[in-house]
């Protein structure tokens, strides 16, 4: 028989003509307590820095300029109006014709 100390049963010293049995031993609860510890881990968060450059094409614009000689159809001179009456054109014409002036272009 099992030895349990001072093991103090119900019926102990209840002979009445019954049998003395071992008792049964259940196995043991736990009673759990958790504690929680706070304990720091550092946590990296790397941040990089872009510098972007964009290029915007802007349009410039720029303009050459040519001079051409050309042949004009032949005229006739009036009576009156020659080299005498302000550039042998005629009224109005006593300097170099330019047609980019006429018609406003500059």
């Amino acid at each position: 028989m099992m030895n349990y100390g001072n093991f103090q049963g119900p019926h102990q010293g209840m002979h009445h003509g019954m049998q003395q049995v071992e008792p049964i031993v259940c196995p043991p609860e736990y009673c759990v307590r958790d504690e929680f510890m706070p304990r720091e881990v550092p946590v990296i968060h790397p941040i990089v820095n872009v510098n972007r450059q964009h290029y915007v094409d802007i349009p410039r614009h720029y303009y050459t300029e040519t001079t051409e000689n050309v042949m004009g159809a032949p005229m006739m001179g009036r009576p009156g109006c020659g080299p005498e009456c302000g550039g042998g054109f005629g009224h109005g014409f006593g300097r170099e014709f330019n047609e980019c002036e006429r018609f406003g272009w500059r």
